[in-house]
């Protein structure tokens, strides 16, 4: 829900556009809340597929159209095509100083990472060179990652404020070194970190799993803990200070709009809301220090016993239990997530209440290893955490709504509720 309305992409495999053939059709829709007026359109006699098409359903306050061009990076050819994309980072590298102007990529293959609405996305590019070129030490991988708006050169600047600082020895955490900035493409270049897993899959695979599993969790979770310690110890300050009070409002944004079409809901959220505020009002804030932003566990890579922190987009400063509370959440929400088949297309399915709160009583032990290592190493009031937590448990079940994913929303009821009981809030 943006902007007073739901939205969704959807891909429409169509029969009859060429002959004989299927096409893949993607077509933005959009639901207008009944409070609203939707935007009268136009008859569109452009044909369907076309740039210029839409339809208008009145009935269901639905409206359908070509996708807007931002949402375009992948019909760039130059990012996801083979030869093209040679021919973009052979250039780029040698914009950013590692691509002398005598050697030259043989051959580079994209893969895509991640691809979001609006037209961001992730590639990781896989290099090859002539015989006798590799002795130059180049870059066998590069990760490009695009961007819908202007944040990008910010990102950078504080990549390379990161990287000039103690973090980028990998004593406690791995970082990603920053290479450039493409603005032609609103592109970022990176080098790429060690992966072989991320975090939020092997808390899947551990939840509700063996002992021996578990235990596994618990090590990395306590090594992921000094490394967030020692990016929050730092010292390196670079963007916006984002307060208790601007997260309140971000979330009280979101109740106003879920009141258009649900009352019900938002006046319950309302008043859950104020009673985070009040417990916050009764704790002091801890100073700002920096902060990553949107730290989750698939924010974290693994690697032959090594962390590695990416997407510092939103790198900034706060409270420490900002970092905290997000992680933890997340981490308790994505154990209780179990993904479908192959075959389908939702990402979560609800499991049974005795298997919940199981899984729960053991994320709750890890998560409290978590903090002891952290509070080891690093200042941090544990109040101000379980503020902070019981806003993003909030933001949690309000976006089952905001993002349509009714699916999860016993999942984030029962962990907003557990924690509220926990800690005298109800």
């Amino acid at each position: 829900m943006k902007k007073g309305k739901w939205t969704a992409l959807c891909t429409l495999t169509v029969q009859g556009l060429r002959p004989g053939k299927a096409q893949d059709v993607v077509v933005q829709a959009a639901l207008t809340p009944p409070d609203r007026t939707a935007a009268p359109r136009a008859a569109a006699p452009a044909v369907f597929g076309a740039a210029e098409w839409s339809w208008h359903v009145p009935e269901l306050r639905l409206s359908f159209e070509a996708p807007p061009p931002e949402f375009g990076p992948l019909a760039r050819t130059c990012l996801t095509d083979p030869a093209a994309a040679r021919v973009m980072l052979e250039r780029g590298l040698r914009a950013v100083g590692l691509l002398p102007d005598d050697l030259r990529i043989q051959s580079c293959v994209p893969e895509v990472l991640r691809l979001k609405a609006g037209g961001r996305c992730t590639i990781r590019y896989r290099l090859a060179y002539p015989r006798g070129q590799t002795a130059n030490v180049l870059p066998d991988r590069v990760i490009a990652k695009t961007y819908s708006d202007d944040k990008g050169p910010d990102v950078l600047a504080a990549m390379r404020a990161l990287w000039a600082s103690p973090l980028s020895r990998g004593d406690a955490v791995r970082i990603a070194e920053p290479l450039g900035f493409l603005p032609e493409f609103n592109m970022l270049l990176q080098w790429p970190v060690p992966e072989r897993q991320n975090l939020k899959d092997l808390i899947r695979s551990a939840a509700g799993g063996t002992a021996e599993a578990l235990e596994a969790l618990r090590a990395v979770m306590n090594k992921t803990a000094i490394g967030m310690a020692a990016l929050h110890s730092s010292g390196v300050l670079h963007g916006r200070t984002f307060s208790w009070e601007d997260a309140c409002d971000e979330l009280d944004h979101t109740i106003k709009q879920l009141a258009t079409v649900n009352a019900a809901l938002a006046a319950v959220a309302s008043r859950l809301l104020g009673r985070v505020v009040a417990f916050a009002a009764a704790v002091p804030a801890d100073l700002p220090v920096p902060t990553h932003g949107s730290f989750r566990p698939n924010q974290v890579l693994l690697y032959e016993g090594d962390v590695s922190f990416i997407d510092f987009d939103k790198y900034g400063q706060a409270e420490p239990a900002l970092d905290l509370s997000l992680f933890l959440s997340a981490t308790k929400n994505f154990a209780l997530s179990r993904p479908h088949g192959e075959e389908s297309d939702e990402e979560d399915v609800a499991l049974d209440p005795a298997s919940r709160l199981a899984i729960l009583d053991q994320m709750d032990s890890v998560c409290a290893g978590f903090m002891e290592q952290y509070a080891r190493r690093a200042p941090v009031s544990r109040a101000r955490v379980v503020a902070w937590e019981a806003l993003n448990l909030l933001e949690l079940v309000l976006e089952c709504w905001v993002k349509v994913k009714p699916v999860r929303l016993s999942n984030t009821l029962l962990m907003l509720e557990r924690h509220f009981q926990s800690h005298g809030l109800l």
